[in-house]
């Protein structure tokens, strides 16, 4: 065969055609184009760089020109992720990076058998409208207490990478550093990004306490300053304000825990509520609303590879008000105790309890010596007040006297009563000032003891539990009483004392002759057993300490006056 010219340009091109065809075909779009590496694999990668995405491998979309991500396969997925302190272990979700359960690592169930655990919490979860979680690509931990979690979300074709710096910074208080970068080649606007504080149930139904009474409430403080509470209850109308509101945080708590969410140093946001609030039941099939608060970011824009950085802070606890305080200005507000001034009244007698405690390092010690402080600073005004009631008793039997003589002239009869009061030295106010000036005492230790945190599952003598009835057993009945959902008698001795010392205190006081109040009085102790048979033991061992005092003074006070009656009657 001759090799001409021609021939060799023929051979040529038939051995590279062959070669080459592939791409002409590509590129005329005969044929699609292979898929990538970046597409087969479907391993997370541990780091990446805001230069390189790890994502599936973008197609160019001729239209937009946007990068536009691949459906993940399941595989793809992170899995959750444990880190802690000794106080709290937090889960991050390996579906959306966020907060996504509590543990307490000190306090336990009712059951004391389980760590009290705030399910499906939420936490600095960042909502984005139209905009979906493309993939965790993973979840690292960057320090002892520190965790970083990288995101891939899409939002109308285009890629955002969301980073998310978690760092415990104290025994309840997590702070969370965001970067939200830009990996498409055209400017995206955020509108109505929010960040979502802990979602928070009613105290019962998280720990299943048995509580006479349910309390969660929404706070915030605002850009002015100004406290403001809601409580959790109220329907949409009173809930949710009419307008946009600045605050410096937000709170949402529940009888002993508190979540408290709050900006980068000196900043404010707009309150953000979750609307519809969502629903729950208790174990008696009861409804009760979960909260949700947050915090509603500015529209921002972001250019290509441009990023965006913000922070926040939640302490999510129980609800100490030195912490609180500690945690942010005006946090302390959150620890509702009582209304009003006697929810002044009623921190400091905490802040007392708990100086006692530090002293004796018991809470069943502690509330007696506090019970016996204020009966001891009410001393000398319930001896004035018993003397004034002994004196009233004493001339009962003029009283009735004026009375008959004088009851077709009532002005008359006033006139003598008053000139009998000054005769006799009685003051008619002295027997009721002591106790209306111990009501808000009381009111304020009921308050103070019934919310305090520390007293739950606190032992003291037989009581196993400060903050809730002393039950040492229980007798059966046999049958339920359908109206008190009731089927055994629990038996509660610190309650029992209580009104076994309320009868002999009331044997003691002296009493007018008026023979229905002497008939209320009696009925009194009995009125109390029912009402308070299921008290806290924090509260029936103050109770029961405070009647002890009062039949110890009554006592001395019986013995003084028969030992100056004794030396009058030598004297004579």
């Amino acid at each position: 065969m001759k090799f001409d010219k021609e021939t060799i340009i023929g051979i040529v091109i038939c051995m590279v055609l062959p070669l080459a065809w592939p791409m002409i075909s590509q590129s005329m779009g005969w044929t699609p184009a292979p898929e990538s590496a970046a597409e087969e694999t479907s391993a997370p990668a541990p780091e990446s760089d805001a230069e390189e995405t790890p994502a599936p491998a973008p197609q160019a979309n001729a239209a937009e020109d946007i990068i536009v991500a691949d459906e993940p396969d399941a595989a793809e997925k992170c899995d959750d992720f444990d880190f802690s302190n000794e106080f709290i272990t937090l889960t991050v979700s390996g579906e959306n990076g966020a907060i996504k359960s509590i543990r307490f690592l000190k306090h336990l169930n009712n059951d004391r058998e389980s760590q009290i655990t705030i399910d499906n919490a939420g936490l600095f979860a960042l909502d984005i409208p139209d905009t979906r979680v493309v993939r965790v690509t993973a979840i690292t931990r960057t320090g002892e207490n520190e965790v970083t979690v990288e995101t891939l979300l899409s939002k109308g074709g285009a890629l955002l990478r969301l980073t998310r710096i978690y760092t415990i910074d104290t025994d309840y208080s997590v702070k969370c550093q965001y970067s939200l970068q830009n990996l498409s080649m055209v400017p995206v606007t955020l509108t109505g990004v929010t960040v979502q504080g802990v979602s928070l149930a009613p105290w019962h139904i998280i720990s299943g306490d048995n509580l006479r009474s349910v309390a969660y409430r929404l706070d915030y403080m605002t850009d002015d300053g100004d406290h403001e509470d809601i409580d959790g209850d109220e329907d949409d109308e009173d809930f949710y304000p009419e307008e946009a509101i600045r605050v410096r945080w937000c709170s949402v708590s529940n009888r002993y825990f508190c979540s408290i969410l709050k900006p980068e140093e000196n900043g404010t946001f707009q309150l953000y509520l979750v609307n519809p609030r969502e629903e729950i039941e208790d174990a008696r099939g009861k409804k009760h609303y979960i909260l949700t608060a947050g915090a509603t970011m500015p529209e921002f824009r972001l250019l290509q590879k441009e990023s965006k950085s913000f922070e926040f802070s939640c302490y999510t606890g129980p609800k100490s008000s030195d912490a609180l305080a500690a945690f942010v200005k005006g946090g302390e507000d959150v620890v509702h105790l009582a209304w009003g001034p006697l929810n002044l009244l009623a921190r400091f007698l905490m802040w007392v309890l708990n100086l006692l405690y530090a002293i004796c390092h018991s809470y069943g010690l502690s509330i007696i010596l506090l019970t016996l402080l204020v009966r001891t600073a009410f001393y000398p005004l319930t001896s004035k007040g018993n003397e004034s009631m002994r004196k009233m008793q004493k001339v009962q039997p003029k009283f009735k006297e004026l009375k008959e003589k004088y009851k077709d002239n009532p002005q008359l009869l006033n006139q003598k009563m008053t000139e009998l009061y000054r005769q006799e030295g009685i003051n008619p106010l002295a027997g009721c000032l002591p106790i209306l000036l111990q009501i808000p005492i009381f009111f304020a230790l009921y308050a103070m003891l019934d919310n305090a945190i520390a007293l739950r599952h606190e032992s003291f003598l037989w009581a196993k539990n400060l903050a809730a009835a002393d039950t040492v057993f229980s007798i059966p009945l046999g049958f339920t009483l359908p109206l008190f959902d009731i089927n055994a008698i629990p038996i509660n001795p610190l309650v029992l004392a209580m009104t076994a010392l309320m009868i002999v205190q009331q044997r003691m006081t002296p009493m007018s002759g008026d023979p229905v109040q002497k008939k209320m009085m009696m009925m009194m102790p009995v009125i109390m057993l029912l009402f308070l048979y299921s008290l806290p033991s924090g509260l029936t061992l103050y109770w029961t300490v405070s009647n002890i005092f009062s039949i110890v003074q009554l006592y001395i006070q019986k013995k003084r006056r028969e030992s100056q009656t004794a030396d009058e009657t030598q004297s004579k």
